[in-house]
């Protein structure tokens, strides 16, 4: 069934945008273009995986119905998942647009820091949705 789906495809989303993270921080580190490279396709594919849970995520809330119903918002794990989507799918088109992103002092800081606030984000929307699955 459609349902079962989104736990199987939600863990490669998590692993990729973190994995994707940290290529950048050790092309900063080392500044080698292997890494570089790596944390751009590593984004790309965080990203067709995100589509991937997203959908199924969205098949499963009609089963459960609680995308419009949990509030505050930032008890929503559906809500919260995208938010952190949208956050890297931001900072994968500036990446993208702005090649001297890792070069300019203050752009590699916001760019950092904002991915490292994305990836806690999305793991705590994993918490959400893992608490909802009554697996916490």
């Amino acid at each position: 069934m459609m349902y079962d789906l989104h736990p199987l495809v939600i863990h490669f989303p998590i692993a990729l945008f973190s994995a994707a993270i940290l290529f950048d921080l050790l092309f900063l580190i080392f500044n080698n273009n292997d890494f570089y490279a790596g944390g751009w396709w590593t984004m790309l594919f965080a990203l067709v995986a995100s589509a991937a849970a997203i959908a199924t995520g969205i098949i499963d809330d009609t089963l459960i119905g609680h995308l419009g119903s949990v509030y505050p918002l930032w008890l929503n794990h559906g809500l919260v998942q995208l938010f952190s989507c949208i956050l890297f799918l931001t900072l994968f088109l500036w990446r993208t647009k702005d090649k001297s992103i890792f070069y300019d002092n203050l752009k590699k800081r916001v760019y950092t820091a904002t991915a490292l606030i994305g990836i806690a984000i999305l793991y705590y929307g994993g918490h959400l949705g893992a608490e909802l699955a009554g697996r916490v």
